[in-house]
């Protein structure tokens, strides 16, 4: 009997933990707006992930960016087009930034 016990244990405990990873990982999908491609509509843009301080609270867009996309907290802060090429912005938040994408023009 005692044969018997241990390798149903061991085959609940695997069962058990690829169910509790995959649970997980169902549970919480990634944000498609986190993902630099869902900004790049078609080829118009070339947008890539910034990575920035910890606790920062603004950022500062150069000039030759056409656009960023800042994340603070769940929100996502997406600047104007009209900002681009006239000087540097900055931006400041109330609650720190997760992520920030950049975004370039392309010749597309």
């Amino acid at each position: 009997m005692s044969r018997l016990r241990r390798p149903l244990a061991t085959a609940g405990l695997a069962a058990t933990l690829v169910l509790g990873s995959a649970g997980a990982a169902l549970a919480c999908p990634p944000d498609p707006r986190s993902d630099p491609t869902t900004w790049e509509y078609g080829g118009v843009y070339d947008c890539s992930r910034t990575t920035v301080r910890h606790g920062q609270r603004t950022y500062t867009k150069p000039s030759a960016v056409a656009f960023v996309v800042i994340r603070t907290g769940s929100t996502y802060f997406v600047s104007d087009l009209g900002d681009a090429n006239e000087g540097d912005r900055t931006y400041t938040f109330d609650k720190p930034i997760r992520l920030v994408i950049t975004c370039l023009f392309t010749d597309a």
